[in-house]
């Protein structure tokens, strides 16, 4: 089939404000006035971090989300054209307010989300349904994230039906702590790929092995591809029933500064070695190693790097 898209990421964007470092240990009504290193405005959630990974790795990426009309709605938009995503389908609200997250954190490489959910509190099915001749023109949509769209998620498991009915596969990222096992549970049979790390699984499957979470899920129905990120451990791939395939980590090119977006660049990375017709492992391994290049940067974006320099972290 032919496809005008590599991926579409839809659902959560917002405005990132990274704050630290901070003393976590100490609370807030005895520390005063704290000094910081940097208070400094970016883009997150999964629709900014995974385009905009995919965008430098090369890949024909699209944006598909909600917005207020207000200084942070116009402030997303531009940074995710100037990353080259297409954002023909980013819609503004005027009744909304563009949603944002408060980045706290401190010298350990640490960081807490406070996070003002605003428009993409309001994203439902409708989005969906409305752009179903869009998606079409993709070979993937990465949904995110799980747990943070109450009005979508009661229908996702629909909504992803629908979607691959059109031919575009489909893959999930969640965040907010992993959430329940429900609604997942239904959502699971309509996934190509699921790979959640190992402290949201925990939350949804109440289970501490990798492995034992691997089997809930397939006992679920899922039959695409599964894993487990696993962190500095690499990640833990469940290609289909039975099959079991460890991804190390890489070696990060600097140090680290801070660990937000890793997840999302993983995902960046291996739809982008899929839709380039790599293997399983070989695109998993792309996406360790845009996940490397992000954790050396400040903010989710600030050091993700084209194909070949985060294909080269490899060598």
């Amino acid at each position: 089939m032919t496809t005008e898209l590599d991926c579409i990421v839809a659902g959560i964007s917002c405005v990132d404000l990274l704050i630290g470092p901070l003393d976590f240990d100490q609370p807030l009504s005895q520390q005063g006035t704290w000094g910081l290193d940097t208070i400094t405005p970016t883009v997150g959630g999964n629709v900014s971090n995974c385009s905009i990974a995919l965008a430098r790795l090369g890949s024909r990426t699209a944006a598909l989300s909600l917005a207020g009309q207000d200084e942070w709605g116009d402030f997303l938009i531009a940074t995710l054209k100037r990353n080259g995503v297409d954002t023909s389908r980013f819609a503004q609200q005027a009744d909304l307010e563009t949603s944002a997250t408060a980045v706290l954190m401190n010298d350990k490489r640490e960081h807490i989300f406070a996070y003002k959910p605003g428009a993409s509190e309001s994203i439902d099915r409708s989005m969906i349904d409305s752009n179903l001749d869009f998606i079409a023109t993709s070979q993937y949509i990465l949904i995110g994230y799980y747990a943070l769209l109450p009005r979508l998620e009661p229908v996702l498991h629909e909504v992803l039906d629908i979607i691959q009915q059109t031919g575009c596969k489909t893959a999930l990222d969640c965040a907010g702590g992993g959430g329940d096992l429900s609604p997942l549970d239904r959502c699971l049979p309509y996934l190509d790929i699921y790979i959640p790390t190992l402290h949201e699984a925990q939350s949804q499957t109440k289970l501490d092995n990798p492995l034992d979470m691997l089997h809930k899920y397939r006992d679920c129905g899922a039959n695409g591809i599964l894993g487990i990120k696993l962190s500095e451990n690499g990640v833990l791939l469940s290609p289909a029933a039975g099959e079991l395939l460890e991804i190390p980590s890489v070696t990060p090119p600097g140090p680290v500064v801070n660990t937000t977006g890793a997840g999302d660049s993983f995902y960046a990375g291996l739809i982008c070695g899929l839709t380039r017709g790599m293997d399983l492992e070989s695109a998993a391994k792309l996406g360790t190693a845009t996940a490397s290049w992000c954790i050396t940067g400040l903010g989710a974006i600030e050091k993700l790097q084209d194909f070949e320099t985060t294909i080269g972290l490899l060598a």
